[in-house]
């Protein structure tokens, strides 16, 4: 949507516009909260449940191998959590279960109340979810991507066209909007895939694995920044990463993996005086997933 389009809507919905100078992130914020005061009911209906997210006695096993043994994790709204572990720890796997991709052994996930495997529709319906390794439908354009995902979560046209500009100025996007996602590099299809995620309504459930990796020092600050907003506004967020910085500046508390199993678990003060020896995350980390090298 180009800056007269905008100007153009917010005469429609009678937003004062008495300033000499107006920066577009205002126009979009100050069109967006009017959609929301046009529909209080509707805004009010959106809350979370709590917890967000909800995963009980998760077991996955593949022949022989146990990648997530008897995990239980909750995310409240307002609330990041980190999952942190090595390579082959099993967060991804518990991620793709909680998103209903795979299903596991045993055990329950709830997505904003309603049961991954006996309501599925609804339970996705909930969660927005970034994969370590970002697909996408190849042979649509990056405009028709997040379009399609607005159709999907029943977003009006209109605010998802205002939705969609917001995000893909905040993550520079607007020179690939009409170029075809088969086409694109790795961190410019994760750029479109977070915008998908974004043009849904708030608050969001989200799961993100390895949301940083593949991001250009910018399009990382922005994601960071965005996601720290979006803990204060009430969404709950559940980021699976191994890596430790992110985590720390990010995450409220982890649950610590190691081999499918939970090692460790708790906010960052609470994991240090558990490990007197430890001075930070980092060498909590180390210290219960194999040691601090020497």
């Amino acid at each position: 949507m180009k800056s007269e389009e905008l100007l153009r809507l917010a005469r429609v919905l009678k937003i004062p516009l008495s300033k000499r100078a107006i920066r577009r992130s205002w126009l979009i914020e100050e069109i967006l909260l009017e959609f929301e005061r046009r529909e209080p009911e509707t805004a009010q209906a959106r809350k979370l449940h709590s917890p967000a997210i909800q995963i009980e006695h998760l077991e996955k096993r593949f022949g022989s191998k146990v990648a997530v043994r008897d995990l239980e994790l909750k995310v409240n709204p307002g609330e990041i959590v980190g999952l942190v572990g090595p390579n082959g720890a099993g967060k991804t796997t518990t991620l793709r279960i909680l998103t209903g991709i795979i299903k596991p052994t045993r055990g329950a996930v709830k997505v904003n109340g309603f049961n991954m495997f006996s309501e599925t529709v609804k339970a996705k319906h909930c969660i927005g979810y970034i994969p370590e390794k970002p697909t996408c439908y190849p042979s649509l354009t990056a405009r028709e991507y997040i379009m399609f995902m607005s159709r999907i979560y029943d977003v009006p046209p209109e605010i998802a066209l205002v939705r969609m500009r917001k995000y893909v100025d905040v993550f520079q996007l607007d020179e690939f909007l009409d170029a075809y996602i088969g086409t694109l590099s790795k961190g410019n299809l994760q750029r479109v895939l977070i915008v998908g995620i974004f043009v849904r309504n708030p608050p969001y459930v989200l799961a993100l694995d390895e949301p940083i990796y593949g991001l250009d020092p910018r399009g990382a600050w922005n994601l960071k920044a965005l996601i720290k907003r979006l803990r204060s506004e009430g969404s709950a967020v559940l980021i699976s990463t191994h890596i430790l910085e992110v985590a720390a500046e990010l995450c409220d508390r982890f649950v610590i993996m190691n081999e499918g199993d939970v090692v460790g678990r708790g906010t960052l003060d609470t994991l240090l005086q558990y490990h007197k020896d430890a001075r930070n995350l980092e060498e909590v980390f180390l210290g219960l997933t194999g040691g601090i090298p020497q």
